[in-house]
């Protein structure tokens, strides 16, 4: 879900503490971006970094649309705090609690994540939200929502649980690019299954997100995805970490199972949300997917978030990609799905022909809204998995680096926070099958900001063994000129492992003025 082509169109930053934050004509900024860059956004976005003012380790975030203050909301969560697990569901509320942040407990501390409106301006169904976030290394969370109207969203506001939000914290408001976009299937007119049938064939990653509902007469439909025509369920090892209503666990699904979306016996108007990557899809070995999915159903009780990673037992390039219901035959009228290549804005590529310990980051510039760091690597480690150790700015303390995450492995979800590690990344080790590379994506927002410690949200896999959602913090306030990976516990990253360090587009500018391909 984090690695999103991203157009930043607004962005706030308080001066003094605040209860809410509002961003309103959303519409008219949304149409403003359309027509310099000739294009239809579909799927709305917010960055949040952020902090409380009161003497707390965390406050939720609260999330209200176009200024409906009615018992219209509805969420299920999954998060980790300290060594516990746990899962939530929330009917009629009156809002959308999407992600915390912390309070002062963590001095400098700030945190927040991202979270993705989908469809957000169709006014015939349901609006649903996918979010992952969390307060410094407290708390680290991944939820999904629906708003039960059928309103295009226009507005929203942001509060806390209680109290301000502190002084500096900052809100980016933003649009999936859709200049990225490969193939858009919009099933307005009638029900179908899409295939994604001519992919170009580039460096980088596939981007997925859809808007779905399945004609299974259920609450809810496993939704399948077909790689260049390949149909045999064992080709498709995946684990899955998920959370459905109070219990947080994970598994091993048993065919091509990549996410979750509604039925068509749900609450009418309402619809599933799934978004996520498949990395490096040209290059000849195993391809990592990482998929966050969900959906919310108010006569359940029955909503579920899930965090699926797997692989592909193929090297081919992926040129053509099938989505499908499991049980259903089809996706239902008002179905949307859109394709991106990704990422686009790149600072710097490292593709390694031979193995190497240690990949280096130190031309970034300090004018982009957030950062956004993609791992695809395997190391040398006599083991199925290793970590990266992240490095920032030549400070190798590990008492300077803190996390919280959330994993799905063995045969429990479970929990681990640490104040004094930098491993943030799973990957693969040497004694994983052939071919196969795991890794993810790390969002830093406020790099450049020099007032507040630096907060990451992370999501990775090593391919099926176990994945793995992180809060992170590095303790210092300067802004992050340089970023060190090295291994955690082998030695060298292997040939053919890539490292890709994205911005997050300037609220200014065109395609010329901003540097990078449009092709």
């Amino acid at each position: 879900m984090l690695n999103l082509p991203i157009k930043i169109l607004q962005t706030q930053q308080i001066e003094a503490a605040q209860a809410t934050v509002e961003f309103t004509g959303i519409n008219t900024l949304v149409a403003q971006w359309d027509a310099l860059a000739k294009v239809t956004s579909r799927h709305l976005v917010l960055i949040v970094n952020a902090a409380s003012e009161d003497a707390v380790a965390q406050r939720d975030v609260e999330l209200i649309l176009n200024a409906d203050g009615g018992a219209n909301y509805n969420y299920q969560y999954l998060e980790g705090e300290g060594v516990v697990p746990s899962a939530a569901r929330a009917d009629g509320q009156t809002e959308i609690i999407p992600l915390p942040i912390p309070g002062t407990t963590y001095a400098n501390a700030f945190g927040g994540g991202i979270i993705l409106m989908p469809h957000a301006f169709n006014t015939v169904n349901h609006k649903a939200i996918l979010a992952m976030g969390g307060a410094a290394e407290d708390e680290v969370e991944t939820s999904v929502g629906r708003w039960a109207s059928a309103a295009a969203v226009t507005s929203l506001a942001l509060s806390l649980s209680a109290g301000n939000f502190a002084a500096n914290s900052a809100f980016q408001l933003g649009v999936v690019d859709e200049r990225y976009l490969v193939e858009e299937i919009d099933l307005a007119g009638g029900a179908g299954v899409p295939s994604f049938d001519n992919i170009p064939q580039g460096e980088g990653d596939l981007a997925v997100i859809a808007y779905a509902r399945s004609d299974q007469a259920a609450v809810e439909d496993e939704v399948l995805h077909t790689i260049n025509d390949d149909a045999i369920a064992a080709n498709y090892p995946a684990r899955e970490l998920l959370a459905r209503a109070a219990v947080a666990t994970t598994a091993y699904p048993v065919n091509q199972e990549c996410a979750m979306v509604s039925g068509d016996n749900a609450t009418a108007l309402a619809f599933g949300i799934f978004a996520g990557t498949y990395f490096q899809y040209i290059k000849g070995n195993r391809p990592l997917f990482i998929i966050e999915s969900g959906y919310h159903e108010s006569t359940g009780p029955t909503a579920e978030n899930r965090v699926m990673a797997g692989v592909r037992y193929n090297t081919e390039p992926i040129n053509k990609l099938r989505f499908e219901p499991n049980a259903g035959t089809n996706f239902i009228a008002g179905s949307l799905f859109s394709l991106y290549r990704v990422p686009k804005r790149i600072i710097e590529r490292v593709e390694l022909t031979e193995d190497t310990p240690l990949v280096t980051f130190d031309n970034i510039p300090p004018n982009f809204e957030s950062l956004l760091l993609h791992v695809y690597a395997r190391t040398d480690r006599a083991d199925i998995l290793d970590f990266v150790d992240v490095e920032f700015n030549d400070d190798n303390v590990a008492a300077h680096y803190d996390y919280q995450n959330v994993r799905g492995r063995a045969a429990a979800a479970d929990a681990t926070q640490s104040l004094a590690a930098q491993f943030w990344f799973l990957v693969s080790g040497s004694t994983a099958s052939a071919g196969s590379f795991g890794g993810g994506s790390l969002l830093l927002p406020g790099y450049a900001k020099t007032d507040r410690h630096k907060h990451g949200i992370c999501l990775s896999a090593d391919i099926v063994d176990r994945v793995r959602i992180d809060s992170d913090r590095w303790e210092d306030t300067t802004a992050i000129t340089k970023i060190d990976l090295s291994p955690n516990a082998g030695t060298n990253f292997l040939a053919g492992s890539v490292f890709e360090l994205e911005g997050i587009l300037r609220r200014e500018g065109l395609p010329p003025s901003e540097g990078m391909s449009v092709d």
